[in-house]
């Protein structure tokens, strides 16, 4: 399920960066490097976008951090569902903000809302401690692991598995953004994304129900 929703994030890196001035809304590496770009005076950058994108993401991160952790204390489940219907309705909102007139000031306001919603889906993702699949922030790791085992002769097949698949996943869903955008527009392609979203909320409470139960000690035979 993580990395089908690595591909959504592929999918809307793409979209940004396509469709709305070199930006990205997840891959924060990209931003700093833009917001460089444009002081140094590189054409076709500014800084405003990479700025507005590396704020969103911070609120986001830090916000649902804070929810996350008060629900996880608590022993309250479904917090991560929770997140992904927030995530659908920030995607909904920032297609609909897309097709408002004023094209500055719309598209800086899509920008700061993607971004808040990937910092949203970082924070989430990392709360589930699932090792090497952190979607965004660890593509560059994931590839220089993969590489480094397999010519180490190092590294378990689960990892590799993890590892080819975050890396596939994320170009996978550039490709899928381009598509999207080039034959559905900003708003259609962004609207696409939400839906690819909402599939994947409906699924995981039943891919969690599959789960086969964990052993409990009695049913562990000991090991001597």
């Amino acid at each position: 399920m993580i990395v089908l929703l690595t591909v959504t994030g592929g999918m809307l890196d793409a979209i940004s960066f396509l469709g709305l001035g070199q930006v990205f809304v997840g891959m924060m590496t990209g931003n700093v490097i833009a917001f460089g770009f444009a002081l140094g005076g590189a054409p076709h950058f500014t800084e405003l976008g990479p700025l507005l994108a590396l704020i969103g993401f911070g609120a986001g991160v830090a916000s649902t951090a804070r929810v996350v952790r008060r629900h996880q204390v608590a022993g309250r489940a479904g917090w991560f569902t929770a997140v992904l219907a927030l995530e659908i309705t920030l995607l909904l909102a920032a297609a609909l903000i897309s097709t408002a007139p004023g094209a500055a000031a719309g598209r800086n306001a899509v920008i700061t809302v993607l971004a808040v919603t990937m910092g949203m889906r970082c924070a989430a993702l990392r709360s589930l401690a699932v090792p090497e699949l952190q979607t965004t922030f660890a593509l560059t790791g994931a590839l220089i692991a993969l590489l480094h085992d397999l010519c180490a002769g190092s590294g378990s097949p689960v990892q590799t598995a993890r590892r080819i698949g975050i890396v596939g996943a994320t170009g996978a869903g550039a490709a899928a953004g381009a598509t999207a955008l080039t034959h559905l527009g900003l708003a259609g392609a962004l609207g696409a994304v939400a839906l690819a979203v909402a599939a994947l909320a409906v699924a995981l409470p039943v891919a969690l129900q599959r789960q086969p139960a964990p052993r409990t000690a009695e049913a562990t035979p000991a090991v001597r």
